[in-house]
């Protein structure tokens, strides 16, 4: 472990939400078919309802919020939100109300997250808005109102991305690099999704802080590359200011690409799909179709462009999300009957 960064991180309090460390397992069956020797880090298996990754998020954040004396989480996102499910389950844990604010689209179904929602009583508000990253004024109008009913709300971001929850995906780095070294890996590349970008800019730090020079190649779930990068040089600069590190300091090479992400955030696109039935059907794994299948899809896209060999090996992220696949089951359906899976209804 790198000392300076562990000693770094204890200067911020931190409250345990879930299970650590989280497997970092080989796929064998899937290397089998394509070639490179695969592993995936299953941060899907955190242990908070459901899993996925915002729990290593939300322990800096609850922690925050816990120390200002506060008695609401609210935060916000789509109809399907992993975040707002977690949120939720983060605020009962330790004892606090919740509140969110979510997108009305075409998911807004009472199944997948947004029933597990409603399961562990948050307070929730369906607004109609163009896109989900627009709520932060529905989300000061619900704050308003709590405070003038006496509460004390503590507002965490949509997707729960700020510099202090970037944290938990620094000590993921340190347990990524630590796991590596146990199972003798190296890796000549990891895939990560793309989303607000917290958790690959606090990857690419934690990694190369640790001599760790492979690339980290993003695939963007919802961001053209321009805006990615811009969220790159915010969360870098705010995680070196906190953590003490040189913001000048090699970044070696990172790749983010934005042509998986289809006609808009949760489009669950063929390539998406594809990858989510072949994880699926070879390693008994289930992706998600909004981040970690897009980010297979990006994978495989470049193993069949040749990019990997099969002397390579190749480490991938999985984020989370599956009971967001209850709400596509439309898709779903539609998609194993046109890869010729006979369905009975």
């Amino acid at each position: 472990m790198n000392q300076s960064l562990a000693k770094a991180l204890e200067s911020y309090p931190r409250i345990p939400l879930t299970r650590l460390p989280t497997p970092l397992q080989a796929l064998p069956s899937l290397s089998a078919k394509l070639g490179p020797r695969l592993y995936i880090k299953r941060d899907d298996l955190t242990d908070l309802t459901f899993g996925g990754d915002k729990p290593r998020k939300l322990e800096y954040e609850v922690a925050r919020a816990l120390a200002q004396s506060t008695d609401t989480l609210v935060t916000c996102g789509s109809s399907q939100s992993n975040h707002a499910r977690l949120t939720t389950a983060a605020a009962r844990k330790v004892g606090m109300d919740c509140v969110v604010i979510l997108s009305r689209d075409q998911y807004q179904q009472l199944q997948g997250n947004l029933l597990t929602v409603y399961l562990m009583g948050a307070h929730v508000h369906l607004v109609e808005t163009f896109n989900h990253w627009d709520l932060e004024p529905h989300v000061q109008n619900v704050c308003q109102s709590l405070r003038a009913q006496g509460r004390k709300p503590y507002v965490i971001p949509v997707s729960g991305t700020t510099p202090h929850s970037c944290l938990g995906y620094i000590r993921c780095g340190l347990e990524v690099v630590r796991q590596m070294e146990e199972q003798e890996l190296r890796v000549d590349a990891i895939y990560t999704p793309f989303g607000t970008g917290g958790i690959f800019t606090a990857l690419l730090l934690s990694l190369r802080e640790q001599g760790i020079t492979c690339p980290l190649i993003g695939i963007s779930v919802n961001q053209q590359r321009a805006s990615c990068y811009e969220k790159l040089e915010t969360w870098w600069k705010a995680l070196c200011s906190l953590l003490h590190c040189d913001p000048g300091c090699s970044r070696g090479e990172f790749e983010i690409h934005d042509e998986f992400i289809g006609r808009e955030y949760g489009d669950p696109t063929e390539e998406c799909l594809d990858a989510l039935l072949l994880m699926g059907q070879t390693e008994g794994i289930l992706l998600d179709p909004v981040y970690s299948g897009k980010m297979m899809a990006g994978f495989l896209a470049h193993q069949a462009a040749g990019r990997w060999s099969a002397e390579q090996q190749i480490l991938l992220l999985h984020s989370g999300g599956a009971p967001v696949l209850f709400a596509y089951a439309d898709e779903l359906g539609r998609h194993l009957k046109k890869r010729g899976v006979d369905i009975h209804s």
